[in-house]
């Protein structure tokens, strides 16, 4: 069973890096577009921010933080799912090198955990 889940991998690698490609190009996208806002936004205007506008502000560039730092740890996991295809490492766990199951890798292909170990290193 776990020879051909591996063999079922391999055939589904073609797929899974361009999804994983794809991905990065989406991940790559997003963090430009943050850092363009951010540039525009701290660029000298003339224009003073109303007492009221201060807590939106805040709010918004909290939240548009905290979406930076889930793009940018999206996009380190994605990389190292592509360079494990490159090492031949890809579809194994990193914790107990088991085979990852195809439809796992399928449904998250950057995943580097079995869904056993998964469930170990969470909180």
């Amino acid at each position: 069973m776990v020879q051909s889940s591996l063999a079922r991998s391999r055939r589904q690698l073609p797929a899974l890096r361009e999804e994983l490609e794809r991905q990065r190009d989406f991940r790559e996208e997003q963090l430009a577009h943050l850092l363009a806002h951010d540039e525009i936004r701290t660029s000298p205007s003339g224009h003073e921010p109303h007492a009221a506008d201060d807590d939106g502000s805040r709010a918004l560039r909290e939240i548009r933080g905290l979406v930076a730092v889930g793009a940018r740890q999206a996009l380190a996991d994605i990389e190292l799912a592509l360079a494990r295809m490159d090492d031949g490492t890809y579809g194994r766990c990193r914790a107990c090198d088991s085979a990852i199951a195809p439809a796992v890798l399928t449904a998250i292909p950057a995943t580097t955990l079995c869904p056993a170990c998964q469930v170990g290193t969470e909180p």
